[in-house]
């Protein structure tokens, strides 16, 4: 008995022994393991080399950089994650895992990878790992080389409302020099000056440029083709002056839409480095101003890319693809033929011609003068033409429909007279008497050419732009109406056009009675832009609701704010008929439809006024328009505003009705 107590004291001691050994002492393999793989995720060579087993052939630290540096560059890899671990085997000397990594990378999908991860005992006390070329990737392992290619997406193109070609693939004509075959400088100074818009000293210094061979074709500009066809019979006679044909991103309208297309150009390394979502690549193009800019996500698309592996036994082999993402075409609301009669309309002026649809608020022009060809700039343009037209004081960059702010003057009466009359605080029969002038704490308010009306009624100060009357209804309005109801109109709003675009501004009418009164007859500090007087207009035309503005054309019911009740909104549109039909705005009037609108004449503060029209016509082609006509330092609104707006929808009453558009 007492032996056999002896001997399971024996056992039991041993058992304990073995318990504490394990327990204390035995290393685990799965923490191994587990620090081995981390020194992989976080790329830690030499900590990774100081796993492998002293036993089994396995790479030097250099060979592991190599690898992973080339698969990281060709992948694209910014991020290595440990999904699983998962002992297999696992005995007092050996220890297997399946373990599975997922590599993410910028250009493509997530990529999972697995392999067997096999450990033993190496020494006293001590798990290794016994390398398996299995890294990065299990299939290939260290000796594969990575090389990644990149497949282009094709651009969208720009539509108008009826499917013309805005922006897309098409041609253009590069007008340019043949320095041999000029025999008369001065002629051919004299035509790129009236024709092109070119000086002398542009001209000669792009063929005199060092390093120009006289045999050399050498571009002065860039034209659409149709630009290209009225160009040709005048330039060709010239002598030493060739065209060249290019297939390339094309703007068929021009300088006609060129504020809302914009334009291609090469991208910059500021715009490589600033947007690497978009993953430019050196020498390709991108949108640089205008829709191509606004919408370059959806134009441009997404680039595809495929990862070749190369090995010495199998040679290259493609492992990995992502197609390219297409650019979206996109539809906008504008209609190019009646955007290149404006254009047309407005001439060599400054300014600008919006048309709106009223019940969608849809765009349906907004021209701004003058204006650039960005087909000019699809080729690259040249230092010196880009400083003629960034330097040129008419600005022909600048979009004046949707960025330029202008003191709106007469036409802003509109609103002050909407809101009296929405106030109950006049009728359209309402008496006023006017001496000539107005005075608000000691400041003078004086009418148009010093006009005196007498006794008259609140629709005569509508009809015929009293300012004395109109400012002393601004004082009854008060400031904070005036300012809700410019809010309530949204013209404190930029829409999402994806442009540059401006909101209006009532300024400050509170401060003091004076600026009241000025602000209600549009001086002082209100400022709008053509857009937002068009806007302005929707209300009248649709019974006191005001459409959200959109470029692009939409099947769905605009949303719409409510600003004036619809007695008022009719109670405007009879005022505003007799402004055309008998007073300030009579040069607007056109044969077999109704134009009703208001004039304004805008102080400057420089000794000229800015010239305003804007109205809406009701029920004509199937819609109710609004609009708005500016013309930069054009004078009285009634003779110069009002007329091109007469121009403007006699010429399209005509062009649609021998079957155009």
């Amino acid at each position: 008995m007492r032996i056999i107590t002896s001997v399971l004291i024996v056992v039991l001691l041993l058992v304990g022994a073995g318990y504490v050994f394990v327990e204390f002492f035995y290393p685990d393999p799965d923490q191994v393991a587990a620090a081995y793989l981390n020194a992989v995720i976080e790329g830690d060579y030499q900590v990774l080399e100081s796993y492998f087993h002293s036993q089994h052939p396995a790479p030097q630290v250099s060979e592991l950089e190599a690898a992973y540096a080339d698969f990281a560059s060709a992948y694209g890899l910014t991020k290595t994650e440990l999904v699983g671990i998962n002992p297999i085997i696992k005995s007092f000397t050996e220890a297997d895992y399946i373990v599975d990594l997922r590599y993410e990378s910028e250009y493509f999908d997530p990529l999972m990878v697995q392999f067997q991860l096999q450990l033993a005992w190496d020494g006293v006390l001590s798990w290794k790992v016994k390398w398996a070329d299995v890294l990065p990737l299990p299939q290939h392992g260290l000796s594969a080389r990575y090389r990644r290619t990149r497949l282009s997406s094709t651009r969208g193109s720009i539509y108008d409302r009826q499917g013309r070609l805005l922006a897309g693939k098409g041609s253009v004509v590069a007008i340019g020099v043949q320095p041999s075959r000029i025999t008369d400088p001065e002629l051919l100074f004299e035509v790129t000056a009236e024709y092109l818009g070119l000086s002398r000293e542009y001209v000669q210094s792009q063929y005199q440029a060092p390093g120009i061979q006289d045999h050399w074709f050498v571009p002065l500009i860039t034209v659409s083709e149709e630009r290209y066809q009225q160009l040709d019979p005048i330039l060709r006679p010239i002598p030493g002056i060739f065209f060249q044909r290019r297939h390339v991103r094309a703007y068929p309208y021009g300088s006609a839409a060129a504020h809302l297309t914009g334009y291609i150009g090469e991208v910059t390394e500021d715009m490589i480095s600033q947007y690497p979502e978009q993953d430019y690549q050196v020498g390709e193009t991108g949108g640089r101003a205008g829709l191509e800019l606004g919408l370059e996500p959806q134009l441009r698309g997404r680039p595809g890319y495929r990862l070749f592996v190369d090995t010495d036994t199998r040679g290259s082999e493609l492992f990995l693809e992502r197609t390219p993402v297409e650019g979206t075409d996109i539809e906008l609301s504008i209609d190019a033929e009646w955007q290149q009669l404006a254009y047309e309309v407005l001439g060599d002026r400054r300014g600008s011609l919006v048309v709106l649809d009223a019940e969608t608020g849809e765009v349906l022009v907004s021209a701004s003068t003058p204006s650039y060809d960005p087909n000019e700039f699809v080729q690259g343009i040249s230092h010196a033409r880009w400083q003629q037209l960034s330097t040129d004081p008419n600005q022909p960059l600048f979009n004046r429909s949707l960025q330029g702010r202008y003191p709106p003057g007469s036409v802003f009466k509109v609103i002050t007279a909407a809101a009296a009359l929405d106030l109950g605080l006049v009728t359209v029969e309402s008496e006023f008497v006017d001496s000539g002038e107005l005075k608000v704490e000691g400041n003078v308010i004086r009418n148009f050419q010093n006009e005196v009306f007498g006794e008259h009624l609140f629709a005569d100060a509508v009809i015929h732009s009293i300012n004395t009357t109109m400012a002393e209804v601004g004082l009854m309005v008060g400031a904070e109406n005036l300012s809700s109801y410019f809010a309530n109109w949204g013209l404190d709003q930029e829409p999402d056009f994806k442009l540059p675009i401006t909101s209006g501004q009532i300024g400050d009418p509170a401060r003091n009675q004076v600026s009241l009164a000025w602000t209600a007859i549009g001086q002082d500090r209100v400022l709008l832009t053509p857009l937002n007087t068009a806007a302005i207009f929707t209300a009248f035309v649709n019974d006191g609701l005001v459409p959200e503005l959109t470029l692009f054309k939409t099947d769905a019911a605009a949303s719409k704010q409510r600003v004036l009740e619809a007695e008022t909104a009719a109670a405007m549109r009879g005022l505003l008929e007799q402004v055309v039909e008998s007073g300030t705005g009579r040069q607007a009037a056109v044969d077999q439809i109704q134009i009703c609108g208001k004039t304004g004449t805008a102080e400057t503060g420089k000794g000229t006024s800015h010239s305003w029209f804007g109205g809406y016509v009701a029920d004509i082609f199937g819609r109710d328009l609004a609009f708005a006509v500016l013309v930069e330092d054009g004078g009285v609104g009634g003779q110069v505003a009002a007329p091109i707006v007469g121009e403007f929808f006699t010429r399209l009453v005509a062009e649609v009705g021998s079957g155009g558009n």
